[in-house]
């Protein structure tokens, strides 16, 4: 009896303990806003700091993923979240919602292993912000001085002031003011300091006892689970909007973009990109290896998914277009995405009958979307910088950001047959050897169709640079780059006429390293060297290690691929 008397004890401490745990834990106090009255909020007008009028979904999105790099957080989404920080500042202070970065001095000081830590961390038991003088000195540092720990420590700077714009509602520009001149347009924080000079305005005082109103009614509905009143708030306060402010978006306009932010189109295009490259990819692998195997039925399955995926795209890209008002690859986001797009026209177009040019393409095309979605290149719809603000921008930005998609197809086909050539053996020679000659034959297309594109863009180019800046050429960096790259593809498509080049290894050995000069040209030029086009950088980069570890696999394959071919007698 005493035994069952101690394990029940035993059992009765332990369960009071994570009783009390989960009572301490501030998740499971955050006030939850509901998600019809959420959506509702979303449809709200707001004008961002940059002066792009949008509906306060996609404010919300861009914020949270600002914070956290994440779209939803503690099973609610964006503007549960956003609009959660907003009305009960207190609670959401606790719990981990700023994305801290990987350096370890800045986990150190506050203590935190996880990756995001709460914005009461980051001040001490008085109220002090613990990175007060550590932020002073690195804004004071030059920026070609500053560290990795200064650029991290900024970055989460950034964040903090974010959570604290807010808290605030500094953050929040949704009145717009009628009688402005310039369309002004003030957040809550802007009436609020304005009331006492205003107080004889009718609007004004609407303003000034609408978000106080408006953050009582939400306070009561999640006592009372009756969303009425700040739904009839929100409602009445949008029509407001509408009347009082002037050039804001076309309705339907907002409502694309409210469904663009809800279908999340080029994510769920990555995902599925990758699922069915790596599908095509073993069933081309089985195609070579084993050709007993009939797989002609399910390729015109995978290839009719394909060619409906890469519609999904193109519709996002479509509806992108129209809700900025303008061609979308005017920044880091926007290229990646639409090489993506051009990496899947080539794949579509000339992986048609070839199940090694569809893989390659399926497989690119979900890399580099997954790449567009990391933290280095922000999803924003921006405005456009003045130079760009020209019809040039659709035809030769088009042309030359299109033209990397097919060149990389054309390089990743090269790399697919060196790795052939590795696995070639006397058995299989004839059934491999067709298969390389089939994908060489589609990496010639491919590279010819971008190195028409990459000229033809490269000559508008200047074109546009005697419109705008009063010469045709300066030899800025990224001139002289893409001029490289029309040069080294030209070469490189005409190594068969080049007695003793003209082989199947020298051909696919140089697409593979010849695309070295696009990745220079787009991102080198970008993020490295100083220039007049410098539109779609983000932050100055270290070279990631990858990189030269990818360099140095891409030249170990290159030789066992040499070896094979020399041995096998391959031309």
């Amino acid at each position: 009896m005493n035994y069952i008397k101690n394990i029940l004890l035993v059992l009765i401490i332990i369960s009071s303990f994570f009783h009390v745990s989960t009572a301490a834990d501030p998740v499971k106090q955050l006030p939850e806003i509901s998600k019809d009255h959420a959506k509702e909020y979303g449809k709200i007008i707001v004008r961002d700091f940059k002066g792009r009028i949008k509906p306060m979904n996609t404010l919300d999105l861009e914020v949270l993923r600002k914070l956290s790099g994440k779209s939803e957080i503690y099973d609610q989404n964006a503007d549960q979240a956003i609009l959660g920080i907003i009305m009960f500042p207190n609670q959401w202070s606790q719990v981990p919602l700023i994305k801290i970065g990987r350096h370890k001095n800045i986990r150190n000081l506050i203590k935190k292993r996880g990756k995001l830590g709460a914005y009461d961390d980051f001040f001490d038991k008085n109220g002090n912000y613990i990175f007060k003088d550590l932020v002073r000195k690195a804004f004071q540092t030059e920026t070609r001085d500053r560290g990795k720990f200064e650029k991290e420590l900024l970055k989460l700077d950034e964040r903090i002031n974010i959570f604290n714009m807010l808290v605030n509602q500094r953050l929040l520009y949704i009145y717009p003011i009628p009688y402005n001149s310039s369309q002004k347009w003030m957040s809550p924080y802007e009436i609020k300091q304005d009331a006492d000079s205003n107080n004889n305005d009718e609007l004004y005082t609407y303003y000034s006892k609408l978000f106080p109103a408006y953050n009582t009614s939400i306070g009561e509905a999640i006592k009372t689970n009756n969303w009425d009143l700040p739904n009839q708030i929100v409602n009445e306060f949008r029509e407001n909007q509408i009347s009082n402010a002037t050039n804001i978006p076309s309705n339907s306009k907002f409502k694309f973009e409210l469904l663009l932010n809800k279908l999340n189109i080029f994510q769920r295009v990555r995902n599925i990109y990758g699922l069915l490259g790596f599908l095509v990819l073993i069933l081309f692998f089985i195609k070579v290896f084993k050709p007993s195997i009939f797989l002609d039925k399910a390729f015109k399955i995978v290839y009719v998914l394909v060619f409906l995926t890469f519609l999904f795209q193109m519709t996002g890209l479509g509806m992108r277009w129209y809700i900025s008002g303008r061609a979308p690859w005017s920044n880091g986001y926007e290229s990646l995405v639409y090489i993506s797009f051009t990496t899947m026209l080539a794949g579509v177009i000339f992986g048609r009958k070839s199940w090694g040019g569809l893989a390659a393409a399926l497989i690119l095309s979900s890399v580099i979307l997954m790449v567009a979605g990391l933290s280095l290149f922000d999803p924003e719809i921006t405005p456009l910088v003045p130079v760009l603000k020209s019809y040039w921008l659709t035809i030769h930005v088009s042309l030359e950001a299109g033209s990397y998609g097919f060149l990389l197809l054309g390089a990743i086909l090269g790399f697919i047959n060196l790795l052939l050539m590795i696995f070639m053996k006397e058995s299989n020679k004839s059934r491999v050897m067709k298969t390389i000659k089939e994908l060489t034959i589609i990496s010639e297309m491919t590279l010819l169709a971008g190195l028409v594109m990459v000229s033809i863009g490269t000559h508008l180019g200047g074109v546009w640079a005697n419109e705008s800046w009063g010469r045709y050429w300066g030899w800025d960096p990224k001139e002289t780059w893409a001029l490289v790259t029309v040069l080294v593809y030209a070469f490189i498509l005409h190594l068969r006429f080049i007695p003793g080049m003209r082989g199947i290894f020298t051909y696919n050995f140089s697409t593979l390293f010849g695309f070295a000069t696009v990745m220079m040209t787009y991102f080198g030029v970008n993020y490295y060297l100083s220039g007049l086009h410098s539109y779609a950088a983000g932050d100055s980069i270290p070279i990631p290690p990858s990189v030269y570890y990818t360099a140095l696999i891409f030249a170990a394959i290159s030789f066992f691929a040499y070896i094979k071919a020399r041995k096998l007698k391959i031309n």
